[in-house]
């Protein structure tokens, strides 16, 4: 797990921020960052402890990650392209078939930026290679920030929550806790 430990801020240049999630794959790591404002005590707990699921919707050039924590969170989605990320950074997983991504996990109070949990939980390998397969193709095709938006608000509005859109995933899976 990265740097920044529970109890820290997330980051120096920002004191808060808008409740959201953020997925990205960078330096080896899935990062999921998922702000929300005053998360209670039985959140930051199961946010720790409870069974994690993750699906894969893909709209190229938008890969959608799914994710569901039991008893915390309902399904929730979140968008991205391998693109949003500086050249220098943009990466795709060298997982061998068979292998089992790791996914980083940090919950932020987005009203203060303070972390408040963090936990790392395993793909399947069939995961692992859908998302390793869907990074891949991103790097090959054109990017176009307008084009991508676009898509992103199309999903969303053939798609009016994240349920809606998991019926059309690709696939989904429960997580393996590491801790």
């Amino acid at each position: 797990m990265g740097t920044r430990q529970v109890g820290e801020v997330y980051s120096p240049d920002h004191t808060s921020y808008p409740e959201a999630t953020q997925y990205c794959y960078r330096a080896g790591v899935h990062d999921l960052v998922l702000f929300w404002t005053h998360p209670t005590p039985a959140e930051v707990s199961g946010f720790r402890t409870q069974p994690v699921e993750f699906a894969l919707y893909v709209q190229q050039p938008v890969l959608f990650l799914l994710y569901r924590i039991e008893g915390v969170c309902e399904w929730s989605d979140v968008a991205y392209n391998v693109h949003q990320l500086r050249p220098d950074e943009q990466a795709v997983p060298a997982n061998p078939p068979g292998d089992r991504a790791r996914v980083q996990m940090t919950l932020v109070d987005a009203s203060n930026g303070i972390i408040q949990a963090k936990r790392v939980v395993g793909m399947g390998p069939a995961m692992t290679q859908a998302l390793r397969h869907t990074l891949h193709e991103q790097t090959r095709l054109p990017y176009s920030r307008f084009d991508y938006e676009a898509l992103v608000q199309q999903a969303y509005a053939r798609y009016p929550d994240s349920d809606a859109m998991l019926k059309d995933a690709w696939l989904s899976e429960a997580a393996e806790s590491e801790n």
